[in-house]
């Protein structure tokens, strides 16, 4: 019982160390994307295209594809993927790292969440989802996904929408006229290498309440045999 208890202290510890560093990563964010860097819109900085819309197998073979559930917790979740038979142009749909996938066809309050594409998930790219492709030469990947990320974006995408009863969308050309601040590619890798710091910590944070909960849950399972 005091076992249990010291656990349930540690995980209620880990939950606040958390929810600090997601507050802390929100709060910095309005101080690190000022109004500075050149003005481009967003269709001039990346690539937007739509994804495949071929009909979805109900059995899990074929490619996995992209849905709007797989991005909901704004990175890729392989166990929230759709799967549609091989086709021919499938290469052109294969998403590649760098790559932001966008949500233009939500609910209001979901409307522009996004994932990073940080390595190679053998995905592709599915319906529902738009699919933003960086221009390096102009902008680094993970500072576009950032900037994307920023309330002011975010307010702006659910202020542009249509909104419908029950979901809301952005089409690709209200998106590409989105007007984005680029600073120069110095002042993007720094601030990438801050925040990559800040979001490797909440990683590791979460990860580690992860093994606490297992270990609560097995010690649970010993307790009741």
């Amino acid at each position: 019982g005091k076992m249990l208890s010291l656990l349930d202290e540690r995980i209620a510890t880990q939950n606040k160390i958390i929810n600090k560093l997601q507050s802390l990563i929100k709060g910095i964010n309005q101080y690190v994307f000022t109004n500075s860097g050149v003005n481009y819109k967003l269709g001039e900085v990346c690539e937007i295209k739509s994804g495949y819309s071929g009909n979805q197998l109900l059995s899990k073979k074929g490619l996995k594809v992209s849905r709007i559930e797989t991005i909901s917790g704004h990175k890729v979740n392989l166990e929230r993927v759709g799967y549609v038979a091989p086709f021919e142009s499938s290469e052109n749909y294969k998403l590649q790292v760098g790559d932001i996938l966008f949500s233009n066809i939500n609910s209001v309050e979901y409307i522009g969440n996004t994932a990073f594409i940080d390595k190679d998930y053998d995905l592709y790219h599915g319906m529902n989802l738009l699919r933003l492709t960086p221009n390096n030469m102009v902008v680094i990947p993970f500072y576009l996904y950032l900037l994307l990320n920023t309330n002011r974006m975010l307010n702006r995408f659910k202020t542009v929408c249509n909104k419908a009863v029950s979901q809301a969308s952005i089409n690709q050309t209200e998106l590409g006229k989105t007007v984005v601040q680029i600073p120069d590619i110095n002042a993007q890798e720094q601030i990438c290498k801050f925040y990559q710091a800040l979001y490797d910590k909440l990683e590791s944070e979460k990860y580690a309440n992860s093994l606490f909960q297992k270990q609560k849950q097995y010690l649970l399972r010993q307790m009741f045999i």
